[in-house]
């Protein structure tokens, strides 16, 4: 291969986020409170039957709780935002190459990944869940699945700081694939949604499977 071949392969460390296995933030201590029936609740939604086609081999898909393609709905998708306390380009960044993972955190604008300002984020890398929402679900399941979060307690909400990782091919090491913080209340609340519960998912009823 000629030299203008091999320049197109170098990958550099540099553009990535680059992780320890085991970093200091994921010790961090939650109250036994945490640990209700709400969470065990988000946990079997979001990771032992994640609507994630990819991720799960036994999802409660969408569709099963009787949604008809509703990620093509602008209102669906606006909910979802409300609920997360997302805002596209905002609060909310995705992107498909992982290169691009550095690049768009920069532009979050946070000293500390892990720190409560009492905002929510979503930056992400596609996961091939088919859009950029359901990629969010697929890093939530997948840093619940590897314990890869911590939980913090700020005017009587958790806040939950998620990363997911992976490894990259020639280089040494695990590199960000996502960095997320929602509040526990929110997860449960876009359950309720997506179990068609609530006023939110009430007036979407023209989504609902007849």
């Amino acid at each position: 291969m000629g030299k203008n071949g091999n320049k197109l392969l170098q990958i550099k460390e540099e553009e990535y986020i680059k992780v320890e296995p085991d970093e200091q933030w994921l010790h961090t201590i939650t109250g036994k409170d945490f640990y209700d029936d709400s969470f065990y609740r988000i946990i079997d939604f979001f990771v032992l039957h994640s609507p994630c086609k990819v991720s799960s081999y036994s999802p409660k898909t969408l569709e099963s709780l009787g949604w008809v393609n509703p990620w093509q709905s602008s209102r669906f998708r606006n909910a979802f935002d409300e609920i997360m306390g997302l805002e596209e380009a905002t609060s909310f960044f995705h992107y498909e190459a992982k290169n691009h993972m550095l690049e768009m955190w920069n532009t979050l604008e946070r000293d500390n990944f892990f720190e409560v300002d009492g905002n929510t984020f979503a930056v992400i890398i596609h996961a091939g869940e088919g859009n950029p929402r359901m990629d969010i679900l697929h890093h939530i399941r997948n840093s619940f699945a590897h314990g890869r979060f911590a939980v913090v307690r700020d005017h009587n909400e958790y806040y939950i700081f998620m990363e997911d990782v992976t490894t990259i091919s020639r280089l040494p090491g695990l590199y960000v694939t996502a960095r997320l913080c929602f509040k526990k209340s929110a997860l449960t609340e876009l359950i309720d949604f997506f179990e068609k519960k609530g006023d939110k998912a009430q007036g979407l009823s023209s989504l609902f499977l007849k």
